[in-house]
């Protein structure tokens, strides 16, 4: 501390720059932001839709909300559900979330003449994640909506008794099955020393905020078909990485290698009623009966126990 306090007072200065217009602090924040650490694409999202609101409280309302939040929570949120279930709906490969993808999410102008922004902007408060958003206010509005959708989906599945079995095997350390009480104590009973097996829950909730984004419902065969679609990755695959998961999610390509090929996150996207993906074809028995490798066997089995196929 006394290093500190001598090189403030000796050595370090502090520049205070004052201007009189927004859109000039703006400019200053993101010429200076070159010449320093690159920011997060979510934080370059938050300084373009602050620009977009005109009204000065609607701004301090938005900045307010967005600060209320763990900044940690809202890279995962782009970084594990947004920008994957855009790609995946559209059956394109996703990819790490980075500043050059942030176009994607600066939305449309609310002037904008275009007939579909023209449709966003009646659609509004109301959002969809395979579709535009108003630029502006609405960007925290809709990244406070996911959230919070995140948040009653792991609820759902730690309160309704229906779904305790799937509870049970997202977890690795069944003793601690009850002592889950909230989303947070769900997340962190779920990380996982296998990678792989923690892409396959990641590619679990994914499916199930797509799914819920669309129907608001939590029908139980839908919910457990996602369950299990996500879960047979894990039983197919010897070495399960983000590059088969890529693949197996827009059902592109190694057939061979997956027990189920279908573009789940794409059909829930295009499915008109909730019944459609309670009601798809899905495979649970292998060929040969059993998982790729004898580590996942126990899952396996557990799948057909769920599937009423034992």
């Amino acid at each position: 501390k006394e290093a500190f306090d001598k090189a403030l007072s000796e050595v370090l200065e502090v520049v205070v720059i004052t201007v009189d217009e927004i859109s000039e602090a703006f400019q200053l924040f993101d010429s200076q932001n070159t010449r320093g650490r690159e920011l997060y694409p979510h934080d370059l999202l938050k300084a373009y839709h602050l620009r977009e609101i005109h009204d000065k409280y609607d701004m301090q309302r938005a900045v307010l909300k967005w600060e209320s939040k763990d900044p940690k929570a809202i890279r995962e949120l782009f970084d594990n559900y947004l920008f994957p279930l855009w790609n995946w709906s559209k059956r394109r490969k996703s990819s790490r979330f980075t500043a050059a993808e942030i176009d994607l999410y600066k939305g449309i102008e609310e002037s904008s003449g275009y007939t579909y922004a023209r449709r966003a902007n009646k659609a509004m408060p109301y959002f969809l994640l395979s579709e535009p958003l108003i630029s502006g206010g609405d960007f925290f509005e809709m990244v406070d909506h996911y959230m919070q959708m995140l948040h009653s989906i792991k609820l759902e599945l730690i309160d309704n008794p229906d779904f305790t079995r799937i509870k049970e095997l997202l977890i690795d350390d069944k003793s601690k099955v009850g002592q889950i009480k909230t989303p947070a104590d769900l997340d962190k009973a779920c990380k996982s020393s296998s990678t792989g097996m923690n892409h396959a829950r990641n590619l679990f909730f994914c499916a199930l905020l797509c799914y819920y984004d669309r129907f608001h419902n939590f029908d139980l065969m839908a919910v457990k078909k996602l369950f299990t679609w996500a879960m047979m990755l894990r039983v197919d695959m010897n070495h399960l990485g983000f590059d088969s998961v890529n693949r197996y999610a827009i059902g592109f390509g190694d057939n061979d290698k997956y027990t189920n090929s279908e573009p789940v996150i794409s059909l829930i996207s295009s499915a008109r009623r909730h019944t459609e993906i309670s009601g798809m074809p899905l495979m649970v028995k292998r060929d040969n009966d059993k998982a790729e490798t004898e580590k996942w066997q126990g899952l396996y089995e557990d799948l057909l126990l769920l599937n009423g196929y034992k």
